[in-house]
């Protein structure tokens, strides 16, 4: 099934808070991302843009500002000679399918329009349009991407499943699968769980994984942050149930609070440096005992785009992933990219070296 996005008004175009929020919650109902269209509330080709996209896709979802709303329903009238009418609080065309507060859904010439009227720092109506039920997403840990397709793609083959294979970083694949005509995504979810045993999880959001299995299992987390500041904890706080497993993060940043709060010698600090296995395996021994957490995560690296040297250039990062019975593991990484990308990439290989170590908690 096709289906797009297209924003309706320059107020929510130019406020990337609520484009943040729009997308997120139309990936949340169509478990993937879509084309997305911006037009303008008083663009003369607005009726020539909706009924182009119309004829494009199977479903265009119409995010509406506040002062756009009712001419996106003037426009959709015209195109199919209707009038609009008042229904749950909502002024829609008289043939709109389903209707809730803020949202309807149009049909034309067998396609659906879901228009959702946008207000800004409000709650966003609800997207209706119908969702084919034949998708799921999973997720692959410690392998990599070519190894992935050559034993993946026979097996799609087989049950007639569409796939999107994204490495989100080394050792971490993203898949996206959706079933042909005649596909049998169950069957295939079934070999690919035979093929790979516990190296797959399955989940749209793999944070919302990490967080609902750490609560399922009892198990509290706690983080040590130098280079990535705080975003493996907000990472885990943007999710639901998250209080019910995170104790909270240490964001040591500089090195005097390292040893103030975390306990990491004066010595590594000095011989080893702050980017160092030394150093984040004393992080995760303060975190550890500083929070009584059952696991903690630690990173330390160089973001960029300065501090780098010959022996450790910028991308140099450390993470580690401790748990009370003892273990510590620590990877060294090299990464490439800007500041926040690198930022970004540490904070999975975290959580990825977290699934790895502790594969009873996250894995089939």
């Amino acid at each position: 099934m096709a289906h797009a996005l297209l924003i309706v008004g320059d107020s929510l175009k130019l406020n990337p808070l609520m484009l943040a929020y729009i997308e997120r919650a139309y990936v949340a109902h169509f478990l993937e991302r879509g084309n997305t269209y911006f037009v303008s509330k008083n663009d003369t080709k607005l009726f020539m843009t909706l009924e182009s996209l119309v004829h494009q896709y199977d479903t265009l979802s119409i995010g509406a500002s506040s002062e756009s709303f009712h001419l996106v329903g003037k426009v959709l009238s015209t195109l199919t000679e209707d009038t609009l009418v008042l229904k749950e609080e909502t002024l829609a065309p008289s043939k709109a399918t389903q209707i809730s507060k803020g949202s309807y859904v149009l049909t034309m010439d067998e396609k659906q329009v879901n228009v959702l009227g946008i207000s800004q720092n409000k709650t966003l109506p609800a997207f209706l349009s119908d969702v084919p039920a034949q998708k799921t997403s999973f997720s692959l840990i410690g392998i990599d991407e070519d190894s992935c397709r050559i034993l993946l793609e026979p097996l799609a083959q087989t049950f007639e499943i569409g796939l999107h294979v994204t490495p989100l970083v080394e050792g971490w694949i993203s898949i996206a699968a959706k079933a042909q005509k005649y596909g049998q995504i169950e069957h295939f979810l079934k070999s690919v769980g035979a093929l790979f045993g516990d190296k797959m999880f399955r989940a749209q959001h793999p944070v919302e994984h990490i967080v609902s299995q750490l609560a399922y299992h009892k198990k509290q987390i706690t983080c040590a942050e130098s280079c990535t500041g705080g975003l493996i904890a907000s990472m885990l706080t943007k999710t639901p149930g998250a209080s019910a497993c995170l104790f909270g993060s240490l964001v040591t940043y500089a090195n005097t609070l390292k040893r103030a709060w975390l306990g990491v010698d004066a010595h590594i600090l000095k011989t080893r440096g702050a980017v160092s296995e030394e150093c984040v395996h004393a992080m995760l021994a303060g975190a550890l005992n500083a929070s009584k957490a059952d696991i903690a995560l630690a990173t330390s690296g160089i973001a960029g785009p300065d501090g780098g040297s010959e022996q450790k250039p910028v991308g140099t990062v450390f993470v580690g992933v401790g748990n009370k019975e003892g273990m510590r593991t620590v990877e060294r990484l090299l990464l490439q990219g800007d500041r926040e990308y690198i930022q970004q990439q540490s904070a999975y290989h975290a959580l990825r070296l977290l699934i790895q170590t502790h594969p009873h908690l996250f894995l089939r």
